[in-house]
C-alpha cells in the first residue's frame, strides 16, 4: 500500500499477521529494496513480496507520483 500521509523517498508498505515491511521503490526502475522490516517474516517471504512488489513497479510508481506529486 501507499499511504497518503508518508513521506519520501517513494516506497510501499506490506502488512499482515501482526507484521510489516517497507520496501524503497527506487522510481522509475527499481530496483525494490527492502528498507525494513517490524515483525517475524521469513527472509524467503520478504523475497516474495519484494519480487511481487517489482512486478508491478510502473503501477506502484505511479501511484506514488499521483499522491505525493
Amino acid at each position: 500500500m501507499v499511504r497518503s500521509n508518508d513521506h519520501p523517498p517513494p516506497h510501499v508498505h506490506a502488512a499482515g499477521k501482526g507484521c510489516e515491511a517497507r520496501f524503497r521503490l527506487n522510481c522509475p526502475d527499481g530496483p525494490v529494496e527492502l528498507w525494513d522490516c517490524n515483525g517475524e517474516w521469513t527472509r524467503a517471504h520478504l523475497g516474495e513480496l519484494g519480487e511481487e512488489i517489482a512486478m508491478h513497479l510502473g503501477d506502484c510508481c505511479r501511484i506514488w507520483s499521483e499522491i505525493h506529486g
